[in-house]
């Protein structure tokens, strides 16, 4: 299994017919009102293109700006589908403790193919103002 992309979101849900899906997608920045935060969870879906058929082993490490490790996850996916098709790995890690703002780092492997490291970027977000107004009552 070849690694082709990842979209970070807030939840994956399966469907039924075996649709997933992605609630809250994330571009490459996640922006919050205030930090330390405490995230339900974290969806990583994660794109590849399948080599072969069979069971193929995965697994992800996500890591805070100081290089701590934050959540790890690992499985396999039984893919009986044709080779060099896209096949799609729904991964929802959580809770996810967010501490700081800066670069955060993901790191996938797939199969026997070498570990991809994707990074996001987690920002503190200006608080909207709040403005009063007075009414009287009627």
């Amino acid at each position: 299994m070849l690694f082709e992309a990842l979209v970070l979101c807030d939840d994956i849900r399966s469907e039924a017919n075996g649709k997933l899906l992605l609630v809250g997608v994330y571009s490459d920045v996640i922006q919050v009102i205030k930090l330390p935060l405490q995230l339900r969870s974290l969806g990583i879906a994660v794109k590849g293109k399948a080599l072969s058929t069979g069971r193929v082993g995965f697994s992800v490490v996500a890591t805070d700006p100081q290089g701590n490790g934050l959540l790890e996850a690992a499985g396999e996916i039984n893919y009986d589908g044709e080779p060099g098709r896209t096949v799609w790995i729904p991964i929802v890690l959580g809770p996810v403790f967010l501490t700081t703002e800066g670069l955060y780092g993901i790191r996938i492997t797939l199969g026997d193919s070498p570990p991809v490291h994707e990074t996001f970027i987690v920002k503190k977000a200006v608080a909207p103002e709040v403005q009063l107004t007075q009414v009287r009552p009627n």
